[in-house]
């Protein structure tokens, strides 16, 4: 297995993680920045030993949260219409999206892309 299929296997996991990590790293960022008298003391302690990375710290967070939500809501949205399209019974409207389908497999992954050859196999679909 390549590391790209890898990788696009464990998007959704990968993505999380990097979302949960840009989220501490904003709000320490926040807090070192404009909060800094209201920060909790844990947060203070910290935010007083990374000293002016804190600036560092809420780019990097806000950059890091945007990202990882928009590759978050552009999976969920394709494995939306993946399911749509993949659970119908109509062998022609099956036939009519196969194109969308396999653009949408190849984006979430493998398993999906396999998931397409059983159902053009359960529907009698040659190429």
């Amino acid at each position: 297995m390549s590391w790209k299929t890898s990788i696009k296997k464990h998007e959704f996991l990968i993505s999380a993680i990097g979302l949960v990590i840009g989220v501490i790293l904003l709000i320490i960022g926040l807090f070192g920045v404009f909060f800094a008298d209201t920060a909790p003391t844990v947060l203070a302690d910290l935010i007083e030993r990374i000293g002016d990375w804190k600036y560092w710290a809420l780019v990097g967070g806000a950059f890091m949260t945007l990202i990882f939500s928009l590759v978050i809501f552009f999976r969920y949205r394709n494995l939306q219409e993946f399911k749509e399209l993949y659970e119908t019974e109509s062998k022609s409207k099956f036939r009519k999206n196969i194109a969308r389908i396999e653009t949408l497999a190849l984006k979430l992954g493998p398993e999906y892309e396999e998931k397409v050859i059983e159902k053009e196999e359960e529907l009698n679909i040659r190429r």
